[in-house]
């Protein structure tokens, strides 16, 4: 893992997911995934790796979906540190018989896609060197390639049983799914501060801090025939009082109603997904 792309850069530190089933939800997350358990109350489970920074957090939904809701996301990346970890995880996959939706090649990152119990999409994934990544006229290029199941597989020199996700492990992106791709790619780019590095794939954009290849993508692909899975929130954490005030002021500059709360402050972006906005 490349740390500087997401230590010292605006990014993507918490998911907040609404679950059906708390306790069903509470299992595949540790058992199947690896998360281990920070907090845990009557309405939520907070996941971890390190046992002090959150990651994810999982909220008993017990409101009946709205016919009119909407999927507001795509699916979120867990990053793992290096090619070796992803080979240990692909073990435990292949070991566990855990479904998996697919894998590829993006030539920036190599990914394995699985589903949680509530239709969530998981990327678990890990990033090539960026001396492999290629920039043409400033833009990171990705793509959808075959992916090395064997070279995954047997990067690992000795087989070790998967148990818990490497301490390193992070919140590598969060890809939403949106109506108006322009006013979100407004919002996310002269609001929050992300920069604008691919649109080379119809009805997508991907975006990021410090020329990374996206801590955020967006994409208005929704299909009706998709379960109306909610996230219930995400939080972006700005690495320094300089790019966090500048976005308050942006805030404030678009008259964006705002709310300061022990999470961070709270907005909503233009599709109403809720967002907390905090400072490292």
């Amino acid at each position: 893992m490349i740390y500087y792309y997401h230590k010292d850069a605006i990014h993507i530190s918490r998911i907040d997911l609404l679950v059906k089933n708390l306790n069903k939800s509470k299992k595949f997350y540790t058992n199947n995934l690896g998360f281990s358990i920070l907090k845990e109350t009557n309405e939520y489970v907070a996941l971890t790796v390190d046992h002090k920074t959150e990651l994810i957090r999982l909220h008993q939904d017990n409101i009946v979906n709205n016919s009119n809701d909407k999927m507001n996301i795509y699916h979120f990346a867990i990053l793992l540190p290096t090619r070796e970890s992803l080979g240990k995880f692909l073990h435990h996959l292949i070991d566990k018989q855990i479904p998996i939706d697919g894998a590829a090649d993006h030539s920036v990152s190599e990914a394995i896609y699985l589903q949680d119990p509530d239709g969530f999409g998981i990327e678990i994934s890990c990033d090539k060197d960026d001396t492999e990544w290629v920039n043409k006229d400033n833009k990171i290029q990705m793509d959808t390639l075959p992916f090395d199941y064997k070279g995954v597989y047997y990067s690992i020199p000795d087989y070790e049983i998967f148990s818990k996700m490497p301490t390193e492990t992070i919140i590598g992106h969060l890809h939403l799914q949106v109506d108006n791709l322009g006013e979100s790619k407004s919002f996310y780019n002269n609001i929050i501060g992300f920069d604008i590095v691919n649109e080379t794939i119809k009805n997508a954009v991907f975006m990021s801090d410090k020329n990374y290849h996206h801590h955020l993508a967006l994409n208005s692909w929704r299909s009706h025939s998709i379960s109306h899975n909610k996230m219930k929130s995400f939080t972006i954490t700005y690495p320094n009082c300089e790019k966090y005030l500048r976005t308050i002021e942006n805030v404030k500059a678009a008259n964006i109603k705002y709310q300061e709360t022990n999470e961070g402050i709270h907005i909503l972006d233009p599709e109403n997904t809720e967002i907390y906005i905090k400072i490292k």
